[in-house]
């Protein structure tokens, strides 16, 4: 299984690593290669919680968005190409068809009734993409990709968040509703601290930076990229805030919260 997931992930990364060559409305070069390892990581700890099949949910986590070039219809025809690849590679019919049918129900269209592993895999995607800090990176480094001011940034949130919540409906996991959930607690509590950030002088003056920092680097957002640097800014200051929200955004990376 390893050989297989090294081969995949260097077609994934192939496909990915540089897509779009640049901006594409709210797409980046590099975004969805980093969005299907972190949609992967936090897939497999969902999927060891309830019981879900490792190996069917590992497999459609990397392969999800492989086809993400297309547009609305990505997880369908990233389905058949998914299962092209598989079966292209001998893997088993069955755990095959089960990849197959993850991908092709992740982009919203899981029901209650749908395999576990399908569950797990559309709460995962849609969990990455809209709460916690990532959510929040991912908000700044859009809004900065479409001219938007550190200022203006922050200043948006207010009507930002109100939508993400409407989407915690929209999970259909218990495991994904509770990773959504204090995400969704943390991402206000944390765009509360910006927004006092950018009206407080000189006490907010890391945080700040922080923000203007993924502003700057928009062009190619990439977070594993940008988080030494994120990093190195905090704990020269000795600003707890700042250190905080990085390892934060590390554990977030990595599933662990």
């Amino acid at each position: 299984m390893q050989e297989l997931i090294a081969d995949l992930e260097a077609v994934v990364y192939g496909r990915l690593g540089n897509w779009p060559a640049a901006w594409e409305g709210y797409h980046w070069p590099g975004y969805t290669w980093e969005h299907t390892l972190r949609v992967r990581a936090l897939a497999l700890r969902l999927a060891r919680e309830v019981g879900a099949n490792e190996d069917v949910v590992g497999l459609a986590a990397l392969l999800h968005d492989i086809e993400k070039e297309v547009g609305k219809e990505h997880a369908h025809v990233g389905a058949v190409e998914a299962e092209r690849l598989l079966r292209e590679r001998d893997v088993d019919p069955e755990l095959t068809e089960a990849v197959r049918f993850a991908i092709d129900s992740h982009a919203g269209e899981n029901t209650p009734d749908h395999p576990i592993e399908n569950l797990v895999l559309g709460d995962a995607d849609l969990i990455d993409a809209n709460f916690g800090l990532v959510g929040t990176w991912r908000f700044i480094t859009i809004r900065a990709g479409h001219q938007s001011t550190p200022e203006e940034t922050v200043a948006g949130m207010s009507e930002w968040l109100p939508k993400k919540d409407a989407l915690l409906d929209w999970l259909n996991t218990d495991g994904g509703r509770a990773v959504a959930d204090e995400r969704s607690a943390m991402m206000r509590a944390f765009c509360g601290d910006l927004d006092v950030a950018f009206g407080d002088g000189e006490a907010g003056a890391g945080l700040r930076d922080w923000v203007c920092f993924i502003n700057a680097n928009h062009e190619r957002g990439s977070m594993i990229e940008q988080l030494p640097g994120l990093r190195e800014m905090g704990e020269s200051r000795g600003d707890d805030a700042v250190v905080c929200a990085c390892e934060r955004l590390a554990a977030e990376v990595g599933g662990k919260l």
